[in-house]
């Protein structure tokens, strides 16, 4: 999940992007955010989305599939 090919991750409120990716990773990361809301808490949304990325992989994983969908909106 972090490595040199991560370019933006989010932690609570907090959005933290490689320059040069922000216009790309902006509304992903908010994506995000509003997920850990929809959660409850981070640690909720944790608890299903390591297990996700476990079992399907992050890529398609179903919080990045969704996070990637409003990428273009």
């Amino acid at each position: 999940m972090l490595g040199p090919s991560t370019h933006g991750l989010t932690l609570g409120y907090g959005i933290y992007l490689v320059e040069g990716f922000v216009e790309d990773r902006i509304k992903r990361q908010c994506r995000h955010v509003y997920q850990y809301g929809r959660a409850g808490s981070i640690a909720a949304f944790l608890a299903k989305y390591v297990p996700d990325v476990l079992e399907f992989g992050y890529r398609d994983a179903p919080d990045e599939i969704d996070a990637r969908a409003h990428e273009g909106e």
